[in-house]
């Protein structure tokens, strides 16, 4: 009796832990079932972690077999000294040296005002006695179909300053709101439009300066003046260079793109090219050209394949197929001393990818062109112990791409080339519908059906939790009525 009054008492924490008991044993489904949820997770998170390894391998892949720029060309272009020039080659350039000598560079088209006292009012003398003025700068606007295609862009001013600095100041304004105008509707570009601005040359004097917003001949200013001839009266459309308080051109305009000091002028193995930027592309195929200063003897120009560069794209492509075979080792082993499974060892899907990766590395590439290496050992790559693969052979690798770079080429991206294998491969697992997709979607399936076992187990168990409470209480409650009637046995007798 003593054991049934420590256990029903109200105070006792006994009963609770007999309910814990209870519970817990009869919760051992459920249990299980968690298991098998977390599990699942595991597996889940190990494919998501996969499939991020696949698909960078499959980015890499899909660099290298790239139809459009070839990464196995990649050119360095090396000047002689880049105080003068600096140059950048991509895969379509031609190795080779070239003489490069820099007479002139190319220059904006810069138009200045004559000097005016920033004080005087000259300027509101002339709109006073003229009123309101339209005048037109003429931008070049070049399209595909015509390439010298120029348009003219009105403004219109009627300052109401008094000195002249803030007369100029008003033209510049307008000058400026009319070229915005035109690059919002589209007439001009952002870089064609013309900026307009006054400098203070000194305490008491000031210029409207008139810039092309592109340098070269092609971007050269026109203007057609107003009828009261504003522009002339300011010298800025004069057809002179301005010297000393007159307004005009600051570099010679001339009248085509050979004779016109805004053009870059260059020579590069002996013939002259004249070009409107400084920055050139077209001169030498796949060669763009950077224009510093004007040279004061012949410099060089070395194009030549980038070694360094293409054994980082090869580099990087095979550090992912490390990783990923790593990953997978790892994932689908199995421990010899425990028999501890990794998440990926009861899938053949993934075990068989290990060995179909290796056999693409390691077999005959035979569309190659004929006489060009047809395994990648023959160009210096090599496997590890472990089966990574990496160039440990770096002259020959260097010497196969030196004689040709499509040694090296073709056997990552020919019809039958690692790379384009791989990323055919490696594609079926990473696309929508594909093993990985497939693996997670029943994952998911599986977890959500656990889910709802696991949600209804509890609900069980919930309700069991209160079935036994009650069925406690009711014996807690005759526990004490046969306390209190012992009680009360006990005090007759005694009386």
């Amino acid at each position: 009796m003593q054991v049934q009054a420590d256990i029903f008492s109200p105070a006792s924490s006994s009963l609770d832990l007999l309910i814990q008991n209870i519970l817990e044993l009869e919760a051992r489904p459920k249990v299980a079932l968690e298991d098998k949820r977390a599990e699942l997770s595991q597996l889940d998170s190990v494919l998501s972690d996969l499939d991020s390894k696949l698909s960078a391998l499959h980015t890499l892949a899909k660099r290298l077999t790239d139809p459009i720029t070839d990464y196995f060309a990649t050119k360095s272009a090396t000047s002689s000294d880049e105080e003068f020039f600096t140059a950048s080659a991509g895969s379509t350039a031609l190795a080779g040296s070239h003489d490069i000598t820099i007479q002139r560079l190319a220059s904006a088209d810069t138009r200045v005002s004559k000097q005016y006292s920033a004080t005087g009012t000259d300027l509101s003398s002339f709109f006073s006695t003229n009123g309101s003025q339209t005048f037109q700068i003429e931008v070049a606007h070049p399209t595909t179909a015509d390439s010298t295609n120029r348009v003219n862009i009105s403004v219109t001013v009627n300052p109401t300053s008094s000195g002249n600095k803030d007369v100029l100041n008003e033209i510049a304004v307008a000058i400026n709101n009319a070229m915005n105008n035109a690059v919002t509707a589209g007439t001009i570009t952002s870089e064609e439009k013309v900026t307009a601005s006054v400098v203070q040359e000194d305490s008491t004097n000031a210029r409207l300066v008139l810039k092309s917003g592109k340098s070269g001949y092609t971007y050269r200013l026109g203007f057609t003046d107003s009828a009261n001839s504003l522009l002339s009266t300011l010298e800025v459309s004069n057809n002179v260079q301005t010297s000393g308080t007159s307004g005009g051109y600051v570099t010679a305009i001339g009248t085509s793109a050979t004779n016109s000091s805004l053009n870059a002028k260059l020579q590069v193995d002996g013939l002259t090219f004249y070009r409107d930027s400084n920055e050139i592309t077209d001169i030498l195929t796949g060669v763009t050209l950077n224009l510093k200063n004007v040279t004061t003897g012949t410099e060089t120009l070395q194009v030549a394949t980038d070694v360094e560069a293409v054994k980082q794209e090869v580099d990087d492509f095979l550090a992912a197929y490390n990783d990923v075979l790593h990953f997978l080792k790892e994932k689908t082993s199995v421990d010899p001393d425990t028999s501890v499974r990794a998440p990926l060892a009861a899938s053949s899907t993934y075990r068989e990818l290990i060995s179909r990766l290796r056999n693409v590395m390691t077999a005959k590439v035979t569309n190659v062109i004929s006489g060009n290496p047809e395994y990648l050992s023959e160009i210096g790559i090599t496997a590890a112990a472990d089966g990574s693969l990496s160039i440990t052979d770096t002259d020959k690798f260097e010497n196969a791409l030196n004689t040709s770079t499509n040694q090296i080429s073709d056997l990552f991206n020919v019809t039958d080339g690692v790379a384009t294998q791989i990323k055919d491969l490696v594609n079926d697992y990473i696309k929508v519908g594909g093993f990985i997709d497939d693996s997670q979607n029943s994952i998911s399936d599986r977890i959500k059906i656990l889910d709802d076992r696991i949600a209804r187990l509890d609900k069980q168990l919930s309700l069991r939790e209160f079935q036994l409470r009650q069925q406690f209480s009711k014996m807690q409650e005759l526990s004490a009525t046969l306390q209190l009637q012992q009680a009360a046995l006990q005090s007759l007798m005694g009386g």
